[in-house]
This record gives C-alpha cells, structure tokens and sequence, in this order.
C-alpha cells in the first residue's frame, strides 16, 4: 500500500508539477520511524493595547512596553494597560534596549527606543521624550545593551556607546565599522558580542574594558550583510538558540558566533526575492520543546522550527501571511503584536484559533508516480487522530497541483476505528497523484499521513 510523500518542509515550488508538498498552518514532528504532523500554537488574547501597528517591544521588570504607531504603552504582568504620554512618530520598526541601572536599591533601568530610520528617545513607566544626549546623533538607527553600556549604531558606520548604566554619552565614546564601506543597518548584542550589521559585512565588537569607548572590534568579519533592519530576531531573553536573519543575498542565515549557515530553502529565497525589501520582518517564540523563527512580508509568512531545520508556511483569515508582528518573552508567556487589531496576543498551546477566529490548516502531500506511468487511483485512506466536532475536506489533483477536485468532506470524530476514506478517484496523467486535506477545526488532532492501496499503472 504506497503512502502518498508528505513533506517534512513545506515546499510548493515555482510552477505546477514542481513541488513536493505543502504545510500552511501545519509543521512536521518525527517521532522515531514515524512523522505526525501538527496545528501551529494558537493566539489568545492577552490585553487591548488601545492601538495598532506594532513597532517594537521590551520586557522591563515583569512589564512590557509597546511601541505602537500610535504611542506607546505599558502593559502589566496581569493585562492592565498604562498609555505613555508623548509618542514615537511614525510606522517604521523600533528597536529597544534597557540597561541595569539600580537607584536606593530598586532596580530603575533606563528604557531607550530607536527608530530604524532614525532618532533615539527615553521611556518611563509614564512618559516618551526625546533621548537626552546631543552627542548622540539624530540619525542612530538602533539600539542594543551590552555589559552594562547601550550601544547604539549609525547609519553612516559609526558605533556609539554610553556611560556604565546611563544614558550620558561621551562625544568621544565613539568607533566606525569600516572593514568595507557598507554604512550600518542595524546593531545587535548576542552571547556577549556587539554584530554592527551592515549591507554587505557583519563586524563582531567586544568589550575591553578601553575608555571612552569600551569595545574593539573582533579579528573576523563576516562576509554577508543584513538585508533590512526588521529581518532579524533571536537575540532577546527567552529565546536559547541563536539569532536567524535574512542576508543581503536573500538567503536566510542563522548567526553562529563568528560564522554564518544558510538555513533557507529554494522556496523560502523565492518568498524573500518576492518580498518587498521594507516589509520584511523576523520574530520568534517557543511552545512544547520548538523554537519558531517567523519571517513575514507583503508575500507571506514563511516559519523555521529550529528544532528540526523544518519550514512551513502561516496564514491568518483576512491576510495573505500571518497576523502575528513583534514578539517578546514575558511572565513566562511569548507576546506577540496584532496586525488585524489593537489587541496584544499570547501565545497558545490550549487553543488552535487566532484570538477566537479559526485558521485553516493545508496538508498537501507530493506527487505518488511512477514517471512516465499514468496510474488509476482506486481509494484513498488519511490517518487522523479523532477529533470531535471535526471534518476535514479532502480534494486531489491529477496534473502536478495545476487543478484539483471539487473537495469531498469527512469526519473525523471516528478517526480511531474509521479512517479518512475517499473511492474511485480516476486516472492521473505523468505528473502523478496528489492529495490535500483541509480543515478549519478549532479542536487539536495530528495526522500520520495517507496511503493509496493498490493503484494500477497504465503505460502512456
């Protein structure tokens, strides 16, 4: 009985025949000689931001604040939410940092924002102003805390640092990254090194102990750029892999102290190649022992599991990616920003919808062939765990996924004792026999796969 090849990565292709499969909404787990394959973590909501367009966010002392396009707030460990006055103008991502200042004993951390186009500014629990220091330029574009120091970048190449647990910044506490003239997108603290990230290099610096500027730059630089600000996440508390991002050449990368890995697939560097550059944007969460790496855009949603190396595609009803933007650790809880409301979402193991709106889940299996051999299908049969209340749509196609049957709809409350079954389901031409299941259940199943009993070959 030949089962139907199920992808362990979602992996459409670029034209119909090509691919080998696809999981939207679904990822891939091996358990021994055997693969199930689940429901992406649910969003519940965790409290009404009052705002929308997430920037940026930061855990300070059990609180988190939120940048929003609209302001900014600060949002407790119980949900209750606190608006800033003063604001961040405009849309465009903001990076935060915060450093371990102590005042009478209580912690008091300076809480500093920086706009990826540019200008720096100082959160309180209460307020937003305008970062204190002249001597920092207006055009720094983001902000990362190493050893006590905030350390900022610039544009034009040029690395600031502060004072120890201040926001007061020497004029001379100041270095360029000029191992090519790539200016600087974006910086980054990891594991105890500062990455200057620029279009074409990446520069490690590490903290000397020199004064006025404490760090020096490491003796490797690494030959691949940042492609833009946003496209990049794993470096924060919470998150015990490294950090991912997507590289000048559109490749994403996984930054491995002073090395990079390509972990991208072909389909994944079509995603970013059809990507606007601007729109892209990396965050991460955690849930049951997996580690999610998610990259969005204007194209899509494309997830790595960094457990398995595995990718899989995230869709949310009424957008063409997911919905989730930003992300930070909490209380032991993932927080992850809305791009469908004002509402800041956690993230779910108990629940399989998006703050109570169902998501479709999409196991397309690859081609069943013997190439050039056209084969009569007599049945189908599709191993579910039982799940009340729950119908799967099943359709097929027989040209490559280029068409596919109207959907046939069964259940799956039985699932143990009946399997998923579809008869006579024709002849397929060289492209080989397709199958996909649906389902938009907010109930929690896995699938094991699917099998096509005793299909007869007939010769072209």
């Amino acid at each position: 009985m030949p089962s139907l090849p199920y992808p362990l990565s979602s992996t459409p292709g670029q034209r119909p025949g090509e691919g080998q499969g696809r999981l939207i909404n679904v990822y891939a787990e091996t358990l021994g000689e055997s693969i199930r394959y689940l429901r992406t973590p649910g969003l519940a909501v965790f409290a009404d931001a009052g705002r929308s367009t997430p920037r940026g966010m930061i855990e300070v002392n059990g609180d988190v604040y939120a940048v929003y396009a609209a302001g900014v707030v600060k949002v407790a460990a119980n949900g209750a939410v606190t608006a800033l006055a003063g604001s961040i103008p405009g849309t465009d991502g903001v990076t935060l940092a915060r450093n371990n200042k102590v005042s009478g004993g209580v912690s008091t951390p300076d809480i500093v924002a920086v706009r990826e186009t540019g200008g720096a500014y100082v959160l309180t629990p209460t307020t937003v102003s305008a970062y204190p220091d002249a001597d920092l330029p207006a055009t720094a574009n983001s902000v990362a805390f190493l050893d006590a120091f905030l350390i900022f970048s610039v544009a034009d190449g040029r690395i600031f640092a502060s004072e120890l647990n201040a926001t007061a910044i020497n004029a001379l506490s100041v270095a360029t990254a000029e191992a090519q003239p790539d200016g600087l997108i974006r910086c980054v603290s990891h594991a105890g090194v500062v990455y200057a990230m620029g279009r074409d290099t990446i520069e490690p610096w590490l903290n000397v102990g020199d004064s006025p500027f404490p760090l020096q730059r490491g003796t490797s630089v690494l030959s691949v750029g940042l492609l833009t600000a946003m496209a990049i996440a794993g470096f924060g508390v919470g998150w015990d892999d490294v950090p991912y991002f997507v590289a000048h050449n559109k490749t994403v990368q996984a930054l491995k102290g002073y090395q990079t890995e390509k972990v991208s697939t072909p389909d994944v560097e079509a995603f970013i190649a059809a990507s606007t550059v601007s729109t892209l944007e990396a965050c991460v969460y955690t849930l049951n022992g997996n580690a999610f790496w998610s990259l969005s855009s204007d194209r899509g949603t494309w997830e790595l599991n960094v457990r398995t190396g595995q990718w899989h595609e995230r869709v949310s009803a009424g957008l063409n990616r997911w919905r989730g933007s930003k992300s930070v650790k909490a209380n032991d809880r993932w927080l992850i920003g809305d791009r469908l409301s004002t509402n800041l979402l956690t993230v779910s193991e108990s629940v399989k919808t998006e703050a109570g709106t169902t998501v479709e889940a999409t196991y397309e299996s690859g081609p069943l062939k013997e190439y050039p051999t056209r084969m009569v299908v007599p049945s189908l049969f599709g191993e579910f765990t039982p799940a009340e209340e729950t119908d799967v749509a099943v359709s097929w196609s027989h040209d490559g996924g280029k068409t596919w049957s109207n959907p046939v709809t069964r259940p799956l409350e039985q699932a143990d004792r009946f399997p998923v079954r579809v008869n006579r389901l024709g002849l397929s031409t060289h492209h080989g026999f397709r199958v996909r299941f649906k389902t938009s259940s907010a109930k929690d199943f896995a699938f094991m796969g699917a099998s096509v009993p005793d299909p007869q070959g007939r010769t072209p």
